[in-house]
């Protein structure tokens, strides 16, 4: 069946690297796409709380279609934060487009979802596994949350994994590996042998458009990944080579994991927030790839940005926001 267009959109988490780029996207197409974030923009951004949906009722009444990509997307925040903002706002804002009759209610998880430990290629058949920290416990915990949502038939559900999106505006893959690079704060466990499936953001961005609009994609959960993975070697090393550093460093996960609980404990002390946390350090270390046959089959959806012309569109925009010297 063909893709129908969607009414209205309701886009959260729009000033996100993946909210955001959906906000353009929708808007290129000339959909009626409206986002909604903690910081509104006085114009296509509203501001709104998502956790307290009665602020954004009004958004949401004719909303066809929820994309709701408003997440703490981290491996340093609070266990407390994490689950009011991923799992507790998640449910509050489903019961609320049930209440106003939204369609669609596309969630956007995360292939986290599967755990740390799982290796091999995983289909979406794959059972989850909390095993990675607040960040996989919380995701895992929404999804929850968005299919006892749709067991009543009340509401449509898709639920999208993306992989490793990079691209323009990544925080963990672009931004804070260029921040702690130069602090020689940056380390590759498992000896840089680790999987990362990188996926650029505007792969990822065609696939969700396709996975809110079309007819056959309700009910359903979507690997959007790439075809395999690289070693996470492969991946950071670029990041040496535009900043003309020698590296990546490389160490075993056994020492990886005591260098990041103990920098964790003086981030503690300090009371600031370690992104290289062990839950981060077990995150690079997985050995598992993501089957995208589904999405395939079902959306039509296959990447079409190579990894070398996305690291290249990436690597203009770091230097035209002054992370990276010309």
């Amino acid at each position: 069946m063909s893709e129908q267009v969607n009414k209205k959109v309701l886009i959260t988490g729009a000033n996100g690297f993946i909210g955001g780029a959906l906000m353009r996207y929708y808007q290129n197409q000339g959909q009626d796409v409206i986002g909604v974030d903690l910081v509104g923009n006085g114009k296509d951004i509203i501001e709104g709380d998502i956790s307290q949906p009665d602020t954004i009722s009004s958004l949401l009444q004719g909303s066809d279609v929820v994309i709701h990509t408003a997440a703490l997307v981290s491996n340093a925040m609070k266990d407390s934060d994490m689950w009011r903002v991923n799992v507790l706002a998640t449910r509050n804002l489903i019961e609320a487009a049930k209440k106003h009759k939204v369609r669609r209610f596309v969630q956007i998880s995360s292939i986290v979802a599967y755990g740390n430990s799982a290796e091999g290629e995983l289909d979406e058949s794959q059972p989850v596994h909390a095993d990675g920290g607040s960040y996989v416990l919380t995701k895992l915990a929404s999804e929850h949350v968005v299919l006892q949502a749709q067991a009543n038939d009340a509401i449509e559900v898709v639920i999208v994994r993306p992989g490793d999106a990079y691209g323009p505006g990544s925080r963990p893959w672009v931004i804070v590996p260029l921040e702690l690079i130069p602090k020689y704060q940056f380390m590759l466990p498992a000896k840089g042998e680790g999987f990362f499936r990188p996926i650029f953001i505007d792969d990822l961005i065609r696939g969700i458009y396709v996975a809110a609009s079309h007819p056959d994609a309700a009910g359903e959960i979507f690997n959007l990944s790439c075809e395999g993975y690289i070693t996470t070697k492969e991946y950071f090393s670029h990041h040496y080579t535009w900043l003309g550093k020698r590296g990546p460093l490389l160490l075993s996960t056994k020492i990886a994991l005591r260098v990041a609980a103990l920098a964790s404990k003086i981030a503690g002390l300090v009371g600031i927030p370690n992104e290289a946390s062990p839950a981060s350090v077990m995150q690079l270390s997985t050995k598992s790839w993501f089957s995208i046959k589904k999405a395939e089959k079902i959306l039509g959806w296959k990447p079409e940005v190579s990894f070398e012309d996305g690291m290249q569109i990436t690597r203009e925009w770091a230097i035209k926001e002054g992370l990276l010297k010309k």
